[in-house]
């Protein structure tokens, strides 16, 4: 099972944050994200923030070596090369032959990332506020609240280059499209579709999300298991 953040979170609205929640949860998705050894501790002014940092990526190195790497997708480039670096980070099946657009959605990548789950979050459970090492937390309680146990967000998954107004939606402003959460596959393929046929553009995919208490895990469901290339190197 993966490691916990061992930072407490206060239950009080409003009661300040402490810096090492976000600090610990950075470093994890850094660590269960850079196959084989733990990356190098950031340059940051917080000292304590970076101590927590340090322990988030030991704790997220040492899960990727026994639970499998994750790719961070949205936030880097290529695929991580895992040679030695224990178990395999590779595409695995989606599971999800038998839905109607099942097979459409063959494969899935394990990702972590915090940046799409913010968009996620807003759509989900607007008002909740993500960030600070917040997100998965928040989203994992809405989905308890709410009785939910998966939700799919239509994306693309290569960026676009052409510049853009500032629109406070994380994956837009990345450069990412993306489309509407729902709460199942088959009623958010047709949006994933419909951006690669209309628009005639190549690759897009379906973020699938599991609540993982505080983790920011997510599977990604390329239409018809179809990345760009230049991901994969």
């Amino acid at each position: 099972m993966p490691q916990h953040n061992p930072y407490p979170v206060p239950d009080e609205p409003g009661v300040f944050v402490p810096i090492g929640v976000e600090g610990w949860q950075d470093g994890y998705d850094a660590g269960i994200s850079s196959p084989p050894n733990t990356p190098p501790t950031p340059n940051v002014r917080n000292p304590d923030y970076m101590d927590a940092w340090d322990e988030g990526a030991a704790a997220g190195n040492a899960d990727g070596r026994t639970e499998g790497w994750r790719w961070e997708y949205f936030d880097g480039g290529a695929r991580p090369d895992s040679r030695g670096a224990g178990r395999p980070y590779e595409v695995q099946d989606s599971g999800e032959e038998g839905q109607e657009y099942g097979k459409v959605f063959p494969q899935s990548w394990p990702c972590v990332g915090e940046l799409p789950l913010l968009t996620v979050l807003a759509q989900f459970a607007p008002g909740q506020r993500g960030g600070d090492g917040l997100t998965g937390r928040q989203l994992a309680r809405a989905c308890a609240d709410k009785g939910v146990t998966r939700l799919y967000l239509p994306v693309s998954v290569y960026p676009s280059d052409v510049a853009q107004d500032r629109t406070g939606d994380p994956l837009t402003d990345a450069g990412y499209w993306h489309g509407t959460v729902h709460q199942s596959l088959d009623e958010a393929a047709p949006e994933a579709l419909d951006y690669v046929t209309v628009r005639v553009v190549r690759f897009a995919a379906l973020l699938r999300y599991g609540p993982m208490a505080e983790h920011h895990f997510f599977d990604l469901l390329p239409v018809n298991g179809r990345l760009p290339s230049s991901r994969l190197r």
